[in-house]
């Protein structure tokens, strides 16, 4: 029975687990989009999302703010990489200032050649 579990294991130990979802979302900010699997793009969205939610919290205007300090602050712990942080606070979480989730989507591709797991495209949501 699968009750009160939440998320997926992919097939790791947690840390592998926990830096390959920092890893594909630091590509997902630093390339706005990225080719996985189904499995890795769902628990991605759930971290990704997240992140823009913490950034979001971050005013450039005000930087000396606390919880503006703490946003970013947040954000890099949990991104461990400069230039993804930065593209997060400045260029990302402000066009979705006015969203309340949902900035990330997922389209279904086809299967990988070599073993024929479900691959999906990641990518943010365009403001309309």
């Amino acid at each position: 029975m699968k009750h009160r579990v939440k998320g997926r294991k992919l097939k790791r130990p947690t840390k592998s687990r926990l830096l390959l979802l920092r890893n594909l979302a630091s590509s997902l900010i630093i390339n706005g989009k990225i080719l996985t699997t189904e499995a890795k793009a769902k628990e991605l969205r759930k971290y990704a999302e997240r992140l823009i939610t913490i950034a979001k919290k971050y005013d450039p205007q005000n930087t000396s703010s606390s919880q503006s300090i703490n946003a970013a602050r947040s954000v890099f712990s949990l991104l461990q990489n400069r230039t993804a942080t930065k593209k997060l606070l400045t260029e990302i979480a402000p066009r979705y200032k006015n969203l309340n989730g949902g900035y990330i989507q997922i389209l279904k591709y086809s299967a990988r050649a070599g073993d024929g797991a479900p691959t999906a495209i990641i990518s943010f949501v365009e403001q309309r």
